[in-house]
């Protein structure tokens, strides 16, 4: 059985992204999520290891930040809605190859679009596998999901542990490193900050110091039960009460400002690394003012520098010689983005 053939016998047991239970056909361990794929293991390894600061963060660590979450909408969701094109030279092929707009895999193509643009965003590189007609044309393709399958140091593809044939697969490098990699630390950062604000909306008054003032210490249980008070009257926002050997004080103040500022900045600093305009993901400088002449330049700004950035190296790939015949190229149907009228449908027109 050929790689398509098990990978499409696979999927169609699964959810359309490729994440869920597996066929006994194939020997990887059932999956449910993203962040639980095999690939994340050794992540958790690696944590233990060598400590969380240093452990790259995980896919569903990092989709639980807004603004990250957010940016890759935008990106695989708004390009995984138009359909991938064939053109020799700028004119459209009045015949299209069937495996851009269908597929008999249980992955649509618009769902095989927008995971291959997740690859891209949090990891730096996708894989498909294909399936060729007696030509060798392209005739059907499938996303591999990320977890399954590695680049091997003398770069060969490996799926499940297996090498495979190079005309097979189709390989897509991304415009940069992964998400994941680049931005560790602001991710990191980003969930320390939700964590802090959190806590002050739990405790919203200064951090406290109950000193204990007798040469007398108090027990372990008479600890716990002085402080479960004090932090139950904080929750509450009331007054506690201090026995005549303790002393509360006061350690700083709270500083709303700063989880204001925090969280907009990240959301720039995220904004920079997905190559997208800053306002929008509702983050930006403080000088910016939203009117509709700037939401139409983010709007251009978004197809002309942010979309493109993320859709050009996969049309280039498509557009190679083993994928598509010479003088035939691939992209994406976008044209009508970049308008400045906008069509009443709310989806462009698509290949059946």
């Amino acid at each position: 059985m050929s790689l398509f053939d098990v990978l499409r016998r696979t999927l169609s047991l699964t959810r359309g992204d490729g994440y869920g239970p597996t066929s006994p056909a194939w020997s990887g361990a059932a999956v449910a999520t993203p962040g639980s794929v095999p690939g994340s293991l050794g992540r958790v390894i690696l944590a233990d290891i060598y400590g969380p600061e240093l452990a790259i963060p995980t896919r569903e660590e990092a989709m639980k930040v807004s603004s990250i979450a957010k940016a890759r909408a935008l990106i695989a969701g708004t390009l995984s809605r138009y359909p991938l094109v064939a053109y020799r030279v700028d004119e459209r092929l009045a015949r299209q190859p069937a495996w851009l707009s269908r597929t008999d895999t249980g992955q649509p193509p618009g769902w095989r679009m927008l995971w291959t643009l997740d690859d891209l965003f949090f990891y730096g590189r996708s894989l498909w596998s294909v399936r060729r007609g007696a030509g060798g044309q392209i005739v059907d393709a499938i996303r591999v999901p990320y977890d399954e399958w590695e680049l091997t140091e003398d770069l060969f593809v490996e799926v499940q542990g297996q090498r495979v044939d190079a005309d097979e697969v189709i390989y897509f490098d991304g415009p940069q490193d992964g998400l994941l990699d680049i931005a560790a630390d602001e991710i990191r950062g980003a969930r320390a900050m939700t964590r802090a604000w959190r806590q002050r909306v739990d405790t919203p008054v200064p951090l406290m110091n109950l000193h204990h003032t007798d040469q007398v210490p108090l027990e372990d249980d008479e600890i716990d039960k002085l402080l479960s008070q004090w932090e139950s009257a904080r929750r509450r926002g009331g007054t506690a009460y201090t026995p005549y050997n303790v002393e509360a004080n006061a350690l700083g103040t709270v500083e709303v400002d700063l989880y204001v500022a925090g969280r907009n900045s990240a959301r720039i600093d995220f904004a920079n690394y997905a190559n997208l305009p800053a306002g929008i993901l509702d983050g930006s400088p403080s000088t910016a003012s939203l009117t509709y002449s700037t939401r139409e330049g983010q709007r251009n700004e978004l197809v002309d520098l942010s979309l493109s950035y993320w859709s050009s190296p996969i049309a280039a790939r498509l557009s190679m010689d083993d994928v598509t015949p010479r003088t035939t190229r691939i992209d994406f149907d976008i044209a009508w983005l970049a308008s400045s009228t906008q069509p009443t449908t709310a989806n462009p027109p698509s290949e059946d």
